[in-house]
């Protein structure tokens, strides 16, 4: 008699749990939420595509990294170390070792293709980071970034703004 009840019971239960499940998309779910813009030699750039904001672990430091793709494919990104994994508001501006730094690719793969990553080569960044947590990152940025072929070709960097997002990636 309990066998009767039992089975249907265990049924309905794992039937309730399998539709209530919902399933993780990995595309949907990695990706952050906020917003990523900037002016480019005066012309304004805002990520629509790809946005992720993403907190990585490194033996020392932390490395946030926001970036994102225009609607027409344009890529932006922002690298910020931050020392000693202290997750502190803060400017934070290129150094000799290539950190802090702003990077813009005209498309995936282009030739076209700027950063302000060297300073012997007169590339320039400034990031101001509002707030930052594990969560969440906000803050303003600048730059000269020098072409990556062709060091006499620059463009500005002007009124950068995130608010993001932070997947932690540690």
């Amino acid at each position: 008699m309990k066998t009767r009840y039992f089975l249907p019971a265990i049924g309905l239960i794992a039937g309730l749990c399998f539709t209530a499940c919902e399933k993780k998309d990995p595309f949907k779910d990695n990706k952050s939420e906020g917003y990523l813009t900037m002016k480019l030699d005066g012309q304004e750039l805002t990520v629509t595509k790809q946005l992720t904001g993403s907190l990585h672990d490194t033996t020392t430091n932390a490395m946030l990294v926001v970036s994102g793709m225009t609607s027409d494919n344009q890529l932006l990104t922002i690298n910020i170390l931050l020392p000693n994994k202290q997750l502190k508001p803060g400017t934070y501006s290129l150094d000799l070792n290539g950190f802090n730094s702003i990077g813009w690719m005209k498309s995936l793969g282009s030739p076209e293709s700027y950063s302000a990553d060297d300073l012997t080569l007169g590339a320039a960044s400034s990031v101001v980071v509002e707030s930052i947590s594990e969560t969440r990152a906000k803050g303003t940025f600048t730059g000269l970034l020098i072409h990556d072929a062709d060091e006499t070709k620059k463009k500005t960097v002007t009124e950068g703004k995130f608010d993001v997002t932070v997947l932690k990636m540690y």
